[in-house]
């Protein structure tokens, strides 16, 4: 099961909305459903999202709607932007007056702006609405209605093409859980698993069951250690990939409950192709191959040996922090 990037487009084409004269033009392509969530006119922290180009003659304005979360958990308040701009990858933003977002669970909220008054936000601030989802699994927020701000004589016509969006909402650990210990190495057993490459990229997915009769808790990244054939200890440097990486998206750290039986993960990503001054030296000097791998749990000072086959170039890997469950995170 994949983990989704938060990113989607809508476009504004000429087929349904008609800028005109002044005041506010908008276009209804459907029915939204009740409202929802806390709508603010702020900017988000968040990965701008890509666009698609007008159909149709006329303006060929986007909009998109970008999110402050690729992977949120359950009970995090998720902050989505809409924006507009003039075109594909134009800076010339448009301020918006009023954005509908369905946001996936059944519900829908719309956030509103001001075209006229003192101390306007930058059009580029866009529309930011505020939700927080209860219920683990894929939502995918689409954008279902806007209208714009227009420009005294300004004509000109456009309309919102559908998209949508998909984000993975991962459960969040029970309240009760709370005054559960740390988990120990005595009671975790951990495996690897590779999960294939990309563009020199490769994954490798660690799994943390819990083998004990008691329950436990983790929170954080993992510590690594990679050991050549005869055990001995190879160059190590462990990067915490708290923007993502290539190969997952960035996750907030969250407490991970995992009562006996429970498993959760973490992921891994290396190079192999060497760069720099690495690309002059033999493979197995730039990039030596570990056939094991010390794992230290978050928060503690001893580890387990867990046979893992990888030859990170310079020994550089990054690591996501703990999560529920045993999927790979993708972008």
């Amino acid at each position: 099961m994949s983990r989704w990037r938060a990113i989607v487009t809508v476009a504004i084409t000429s087929s349904a909305l008609v800028l005109a004269a002044a005041g506010c033009g908008s276009f209804q392509p459907g029915a939204s459903g009740p409202a929802s969530s806390t709508a603010s006119g702020q900017p988000a922290t968040s990965r701008s999202a890509g666009s698609s180009r007008a159909a149709g003659a006329g303006s060929n304005a986007v909009v998109s709607l970008q999110s402050s979360a690729l992977v949120p958990f359950t009970g995090d308040t998720v902050s989505l932007t809409v924006q507009a701009a003039a075109g594909p990858g134009s800076q010339e933003w448009i301020r918006l007056a009023t954005a509908t977002v369905m946001l996936g669970d059944g519900t829908s909220a719309t956030v509103t702006g001001r075209c006229a008054g003192t101390s306007l936000a930058n059009p580029s601030a866009g529309l930011v609405l505020r939700h927080t989802y209860q219920r683990a699994g894929v939502v995918s927020p689409h954008v279902t209605a806007a209208t714009v701000c227009q420009e005294p004589g300004a004509v000109t016509a456009a309309g919102l093409a559908g998209a949508s969006t998909s984000l993975r909402v991962l459960p969040a650990a029970p309240a009760a859980s709370a005054s559960w210990a740390q988990c120990s190495k005595a009671q975790i057993a951990v495996t690897a698993t590779d999960t294939g490459a990309g563009l020199g990229h490769v994954g490798v997915l660690f799994s943390l069951r819990n083998t004990s009769s008691t329950d436990c808790r983790l929170y954080g990244y993992p510590g690594l250690q990679l050991l050549g054939g005869s055990g001995e200890a190879l160059p190590t440097t462990v990067e915490r990939a708290v923007s993502g990486a290539y190969l997952f998206p960035a996750v907030t750290p969250h407490w991970v409950a995992l009562s006996p039986g429970a498993v959760g993960s973490f992921d891994l990503q290396y190079e192999d192709n060497p760069t720099g001054a690495a690309a002059n030296e033999p493979y197995a000097t730039a990039c030596p191959t570990a056939t094991q791998v010390e794992v230290t749990l978050p928060n503690a000072y001893d580890h387990a040996i867990v046979p893992a086959t990888m030859a990170p170039c310079e020994g550089q890997v990054l690591v996501s922090p703990v999560l529920p469950g045993t999927q790979w995170l993708s972008p």
